[in-house]
Parts: C-alpha cells; sequence; structure tokens
C-alpha cells in the first residue's frame, strides 16, 4: 500500500487516513468457527469463552449474563434510550440455530403505539374464512377535518373473538365493496402496536408502519381524537424506522 500525502507535506500511513474518513469499530458478539472447528453445536457459554479468550474487550459487543428481571430492563431501558433498537436474548445453554429464534433466542425491541382509524378491511381466508380480517389503517390528516391518510393494513394480533366482534361491528359500519375489501365509515379506533416507520412509495403519506399489530379497540376515542400524520412523519424523521 502507498502513503498518501497529507496538507503538511508529511507521509500519512493509510491506516490513519482509513480510521479518519472511515471510522469503524469491530464489535464481536459471538463466535461460530475457531480455528477451522464449527462451533454452532456448542453452548452459548462455550462459543462466549472462545470469543473472550481470543478477541479483546474493547472490540466485543457488551453484554450482562443475569437471571435478575429487573436488571434485565435497566439494561433494555438504558440501550433504548442511547436509541439502539433493541436487545438480543440467548439462553447460556444453548445451541447456535441459524436463521430460526425460538425460547432460547428472543428479540426484543421497543414497542411503538399509535391510534389509528380503520379505513376498510378485507375478508379472511383460510380458517378465517368469513370474517373481516385485514384491517386497513389511517392516520387522522389535521389539515383536511374528518379525512384518513392509509398508512398499511394488518391482520395480526387479533384473536378468534376480537375477529368475530370486528367482522359485525364493521359490517354495521359498511358503504361500499371492492371485490374483497368492505369499505367502512371511519368511526372504529384502534390500537395498534409497530416496529417503526419506513419510506413507501405504496401509499400517498409517503410512509407505513413496520410488523403493524392490533393491541385492541378504542372504543372511548373518537376518530377526531386518532393520531395523525403528522405524528407518524415525526417518528420517522427521528429514526426510528426499525
Amino acid at each position: 500500500m502507498s502513503a498518501r500525502t497529507g496538507g503538511t507535506g508529511a507521509g500519512e500511513p493509510i491506516e490513519a487516513v482509513l480510521e479518519e474518513e472511515l471510522p469503524l469499530t469491530l464489535a464481536s458478539f459471538d463466535c461460530l468457527l475457531f480455528d477451522g472447528a464449527s462451533l454452532l453445536d456448542a453452548t452459548t457459554e462455550t462459543r462466549l469463552a472462545v470469543l473472550d479468550a481470543h478477541v479483546p474487550e474493547g472490540s466485543r459487543l457488551a453484554r450482562l449474563r443475569t437471571g435478575d428481571a429487573a436488571l434485565a430492563e435497566a439494561r433494555f431501558r438504558e440501550i433504548v434510550d442511547a436509541g439502539h433498537e433493541g436487545l438480543v436474548v440467548k439462553a447460556i445453554d444453548a445451541p447456535y440455530a441459524a436463521g430460526r429464534r425460538g425460547k432460547s433466542w428472543l428479540k426484543l425491541k421497543r414497542v411503538l403505539t399509535l391510534d389509528l382509524v380503520v379505513l376498510a378491511v378485507e375478508w379472511g381466508s383460510g380458517r378465517r374464512q368469513g370474517t373481516l380480517s385485514n384491517l386497513h389503517l389511517g392516520g387522522r390528516d389535521p389539515s383536511r377535518p374528518g379525512q384518513f391518510v392509509m398508512l398499511g393494513k394488518t391482520f395480526k394480533g387479533l384473536t378468534d373473538e376480537l375477529l368475530a366482534w370486528q367482522t359485525r361491528e364493521l359490517l354495521a359500519r359498511e358503504v361500499r365493496r371492492e371485490g374483497h375489501v368492505v369499505h367502512v365509515r371511519p368511526e372504529l379506533v384502534v390500537e395498534i402496536a409497530f416496529d417503526g416507520v419506513q419510506v413507501s412509495p405504496r401509499y400517498p403519506g409517503g410512509v407505513a408502519l413496520r410488523f403493524a399489530r392490533v393491541k385492541r379497540y378504542r372504543p372511548d376515542k373518537t376518530a377526531a381524537e386518532a393520531d395523525t400524520i403528522e405524528t407518524v412523519r415525526a417518528i420517522h424523521a427521528h429514526g426510528i424506522d426499525g
């Protein structure tokens, strides 16, 4: 490699140049292969022991080993407050399961919620045949009273009881149909949990919710009290995009 000349005319090592222009930090969090031997079937405890023995502490991702729920909750809040998405929790006696998560490997993320209005709904299929399942969700448009901007769809989080209830309530508010889609009066407010907001050319507001799921309906709220499209855009602007 050649050295680059700095502003003073002195030769500057390429490593220093790269460190200045491309500041990267190594953060190792697991060890799956060491000295030609696979560690996929080894326990988390064994893999981390190998990692700790061969990677300097400053290049390892910070972690906490605990069975204390309060300590785990405190660490989660600390990580989220620092702007990260969340934590990965691994059982200490579990092997590495590539591409799968279960009880031994949990991804804990912050949960965001919005109160949105149901604009339309789609008939379900399979075991949900005969019920109104996939909700079309809208945020209130403060610049146009009584108007809403679609933010996405979801059929997740619905119990059989809630499916039956929303089918009755939404059919009672039906205004027209387009194929399998039932358009309804924008009256029902539903609390939606989601992981973030992303840019989406599919919807008129230019943004959409990521991994939206139903938490509950809000009979205590009217459509005029729903969250606005501006609130959703502000969430995206602050970098909470999943």
